[in-house]
This record gives C-alpha cells, sequence and structure tokens, in this order.
C-alpha cells in the first residue's frame, strides 16, 4: 500500500453560515499555481445550505475534505482542523476572505530555501471600493532576527506602538490569517485555539504560541484578502462582552509573568488591555443593537470600568500608544466621565 502524500499545506476553513461567500473563498484555493495543498472545510453548525455547497465543492476536488462539527466556535474549528491536517504546514482562511493565486507558490520556493517555522504576509482589507493595505513591515525579510521577532510580537499587541519606525494601520499582526505554521510544531507543544472566547482568539494564539516557532520570514505582498462590511464580527453586537476579554487578559497576564517579557511587552499589553475596555464599549455597552436603556448601561460601564483588568492597565497605559481621538476617550475613561463617553462616542468610530 502506498504511503499517502504529505501536501506542502493544509488550508482550513471555519465555515459558519457562509453559503454565499464559500464558493469564491475556496476557489480563490483551489486555483493555486502550487497544487501540493489540501483544503478543510470545517462546518461549525451553519443554519444554512453551508454544509450542502461544502460536499459540492469537495466533489469537483479531491484535495478538499470536509467535516461536520456539533461545538460552536471558530476556536473549535480551526483546532478541529489542525487535529485533521496532514500538511507540513497550517493556514487559516476564513469563508468570507480570499487569498491571490501565487501565495504559496511564493512560499514553496521560499521555505526551500529557507525551511521555515512560520511565513507571514500582508493583506488587504476591501469595504466596497474602498481598499487598505496592512503590511506588517517596511520589506521582506528573509529570517527574523530576534529584535524582528519581538518586534512582531509587540505588533500582535500595539501595531502602533511609539517604539518602531514602522507602524501598522490595522491589527493584522494579531491575526492567524496570512501566516503559515509548521504542523509539527503545534503538535508537539499542543498548541490550540482556546474555546473559552470568542473574541481575540486570534491575538491570544499568536501570544502563546510565536515563542516556539525560530526561522521566521516575511512576504510584504498583500496575498490575503478581508471583505469588511457591517455584518463584520467587529461590527456585531456582542452582549457580555467583557468576560470574554477579561479571559484573554487573564490568559496574557499569565503569559507576561510566565515569559518574564521587558517593559517594552508590558506597555504594549496595557496598550490592548485598554482597546478591549474600547471593544466592549463598541461591541456592547454602546452599540446601537443594545436593547437596554442608556442608565442600565452607564451602571454596567461603572462595573467594568471598576474591575482591575481595565482600571489598572486604563491608569498604567502610556498616552503616545493611542491615537489623539483614544486618548480623549481614555482621559475620560479614566475620570469616570460616564455620560460624556456615551455622548463622546457618537460622533467617534
Amino acid at each position: 500500500m502506498c504511503a499517502t502524500k504529505v501536501p506542502l499545506i493544509s488550508f482550513v476553513v471555519p465555515v459558519h453560515n457562509a453559503e454565499r461567500t464559500l464558493y469564491d473563498c475556496v476557489c480563490s484555493i483551489t486555483r493555486q499555481s502550487f497544487d501540493d495543498i489540501e483544503i478543510i472545510l470545517v462546518n461549525n453548525c451553519s443554519t444554512d445550505g453551508s454544509f450542502r455547497k461544502c460536499n459540492e465543492l469537495a466533489k469537483e476536488d479531491g484535495r478538499i475534505k470536509v467535516v461536520d462539527i456539533a461545538e460552536k466556535g471558530v476556536s473549535a474549528a480551526r483546532n478541529r482542523g489542525i487535529e485533521l491536517a496532514i500538511g507540513e504546514f497550517v493556514t487559516f482562511v476564513d469563508a468570507d476572505d480570499w487569498i491571490d493565486s501565487n501565495v504559496c507558490e511564493k512560499f514553496s520556493s521560499l521555505n526551500a530555501e529557507y525551511d521555515y517555522d512560520l511565513f507571514c504576509f500582508s493583506a488587504q482589507y476591501h469595504n466596497g471600493k474602498n481598499s487598505v493595505a496592512s503590511y506588517l513591515f517596511g520589506n521582506d525579510v528573509d529570517l527574523f532576527t530576534q529584535k524582528q521577532k519581538e518586534e512582531l510580537q509587540i505588533k500582535v499587541f500595539a501595531p502602533q506602538a511609539p517604539i518602531f519606525s514602522y507602524k501598522m494601520n490595522t491589527r493584522f499582526a494579531g491575526s492567524v490569517c496570512g501566516k503559515f505554521y509548521k504542523r509539527e510544531i503545534l503538535l508537539k507543544n499542543n498548541l490550540r485555539f482556546a474555546t473559552e472566547t470568542i473574541i481575540s482568539e486570534d491575538v491570544l494564539f499568536n501570544t502563546l504560541t510565536l515563542d516556539f516557532f525560530h526561522r521566521i520570514g516575511y512576504a510584504r505582498d498583500c496575498f490575503y484578502h478581508y471583505e469588511q462590511s457591517d455584518a463584520s464580527a467587529q461590527n456585531r453586537y456582542r452582549p457580555n462582552s467583557d468576560k470574554y476579554f477579561l479571559f484573554v487578559i487573564k490568559k496574557i497576564r499569565e503569559w507576561l509573568r510566565n515569559t518574564g517579557k521587558d517593559q517594552r511587552f508590558v506597555d504594549a499589553a496595557n496598550c490592548l488591555f485598554v482597546h478591549y475596555l474600547f471593544g466592549v464599549l463598541k461591541e456592547d455597552l454602546c452599540h446601537r443593537d443594545n436593547p437596554h436603556e442608556i442608565a442600565y448601561r452607564k451602571r454596567l460601564l461603572e462595573c467594568v470600568l471598576s474591575k482591575n483588568e481595565f482600571s489598572v492597565p486604563l491608569k498604567k497605559s502610556r498616552m503616545d500608544y493611542f491615537s489623539f481621538p483614544e486618548q480623549i476617550l481614555v482621559k475620560l475613561l479614566r475620570y469616570r466621565k460616564i455620560g460624556t463617553i456615551f455622548f463622546f462616542l457618537k460622533f467617534i468610530k
């Protein structure tokens, strides 16, 4: 019996109610100019025709595997994909996004020379007719120095940190999309996504895993494409979001202590935690779909601000890590100007 051929890359695509976008996403993978790949579609509690579409696509291309799981959440779907993958590298593509047809060819060529543990590339964000490119670094990097690796880790927390000469305009460094992870390292160190949170699971995953990857490379090309809309995850109403942010904060604080990271990481983490507080406002308390009376939401904000996980970073954060509107919001939060905060956020995205 012939041994199963091991593909270079396993694509893991979590699928949840993505019937409308799934075909374009998967076709962007199957049409790669480099074909030594497999594609794992993980149907995750879809209630539309996504599972049927997955099976139709699998019939058209033998490199596609389909699995249906009952556990909810993108973390569970990605973890199942890691377990099923047989490729030398694992990468993740969201079902409403797409990739350029030459990314695998570019990676294969570079990997043959540099034998990577992790390879990163850039992304393009699309919203209607508008597009914004997000680059991790100013130029290609064949192999990261230790300083560049630390810079990547810090950018996961604070992409616009003033300590950098090259700053990012999005939080793409924290995303698991746009990265090829060596599967052996993931398995050997039991590196998985936390299923306890539905928010910032990418940031937590990269925070806890990047120390295990040493041979890292980067291509500045925008191979990954995000399709953004009002229905995107970052724009949805997510009640009780503070409990998920608090979980991620707890895990990152434990990581900072256990690894003995220096003040650069602490400053960047504090910035991240304050942005999580912004997230509680944006995705929950001040979201247009929040059904509660404003007085009730103000009381909830008082409770959130009383938690050390938010109040301490809010107090210790460096103001030069924030934009001018963010600096105003930080000051309002520090001084508990609750009424002014809700008024201010009506005019600031």
